[in-house]
C-alpha cells in the first residue's frame, strides 16, 4: 500500500531510473580508475576497465529492487531506531556477499583464469577486495532511499493535507487517489513504525500517516486511544481487565486483546468507572 519514495512510479521508469543511475556511476567509477592509472604510469585499456566496471554495477542494479523492499520492510515493521540500526547492520554483509555471489554466478565464465578456476573462488576472491566499496555503496543507496522517505513526509506534512473524514468513512490518500475505508468497519489502528495499520473488516490495511495525524481525523466519540501505538472504535470493546498499576487489557468483539495503558485510561473512563 505504499509508495515508493520520491521515485518513478510506474514499473517501466522504475528500470530506467536504476539501470541509468548506476551506470552513470560505473562511468565515473572507470573513468577514475583509468585517469589513475594513467597518472601513475601504469595505463589501461579503457574499454575492458569499462565493461568490467559495468558487470560490477550491473549486479547493483539487479539487487537495488530487493534492497529497497527490505528497507522499506524494515521502515514499517521495527519500531524503534535501536532495532532498525541493527537491522540495517545486519543486513549489510548479506548484501555484500550476494553481490559477489550473483557476479560470480553470472560472470565468471568471462573473468575464469587460474587464480579463480571456480565460481566460488572468485566469489571468494571479490567478497575480500570489495568489501569496502560495497559498504560504502550499501550505506549510500539505505541513505538515499531513508532521505527519500523523510523527504516525502516532510512534503505531506507541508504539501495539501489529507481530505477531512466525514461522518461515515475515513479518507486516506494515497498516490494521488483517495481510499475510503468505512468507520464502522474499523475495528482499532495501530502503529507500524511511521505507519499505521488499519483493522478493518477482517482486514489491515497499511497507510503511510502517523498514528496521532490519523487520530485527529477521527471522531472522537466513536474512538479512543488506548497506548502511545494503538486506538480503538469504542463499540468494539467488550471487555476490560484490569491488570495492576493503573494498567489493563481491552478485549474486542474480534477476540483480540490490546494494551490500555494508565496514561490514556480517562480516554474509556465511561467504561471504566462502572466496573
Amino acid at each position: 500500500m505504499t509508495s515508493r519514495p520520491f521515485l518513478p512510479r510506474s514499473r517501466a521508469r522504475w528500470i530506467v531510473f536504476v539501470l541509468f543511475g548506476w551506470a552513470i556511476v560505473a562511468v565515473v567509477q572507470a573513468a577514475q580508475g583509468y585517469f589513475l592509472a594513467a597518472h601513475s604510469g601504469t595505463s589501461q585499456s579503457w574499454w575492458p576497465t569499462l565493461a568490467y566496471t559495468l558487470a560490477i554495477y550491473s549486479v547493483w542494479a539487479l539487487l537495488t529492487g530487493p534492497i529497497v523492499a527490505a528497507i522499506l520492510a524494515i521502515e514499517r515493521q521495527v519500531r524503534t531506531h535501536a532495532l532498525r540500526i541493527a537491522a540495517y547492520v545486519a543486513l549489510w554483509p548479506a548484501v555484500s556477499a550476494l553481490h559477489v555471489l550473483v557476479f560470480a554466478v553470472l560472470y565468471w565464465p568471462a573473468y575464469r583464469g587460474e587464480s579463480v578456476p571456480t565460481r566460488w573462488a572468485m566469489a571468494d576472491r571479490m567478497f575480500v577486495r570489495n568489501l569496502d566499496t560495497n559498504t560504502l555503496l550499501y550505506f549510500a543507496l539505505l541513505g538515499v532511499v531513508l532521505f527519500g522517505l523523510r523527504l516525502r513526509r516532510r512534503r505531506a506534512a507541508t504539501g495539501d493535507p489529507s481530505p477531512p473524514a466525514p461522518d461515515d468513512a475515513l479518507l486516506i490518500r494515497n498516490r494521488g487517489h483517495v481510499r475510503r475505508v468505512p468507520l464502522d468497519t474499523i475495528d482499532w489502528i495501530g502503529a507500524a513504525g511511521d505507519y499505521v495499520e488499519v483493522h478493518a473488516a477482517g482486514r489491515v490495511e497499511l497507510f503511510d500517516e502517523s498514528l496521532a495525524s490519523l487520530a485527529a481525523r477521527l471522531p472522537a466519540g466513536s474512538f479512543a486511544r488506548i497506548h502511545r501505538g494503538a486506538l480503538v472504535r469504542i463499540d468494539r470493546i467488550r471487555d476490560i481487565e484490569p491488570i495492576g498499576r493503573g494498567d489493563a487489557h481491552v478485549r474486542l468483539v474480534t477476540g483480540e486483546r490490546l494494551r490500555l495503558s494508565r496514561r490514556f485510561r480517562t480516554n474509556l473512563a465511561a467504561l471504566i468507572a462502572p466496573a
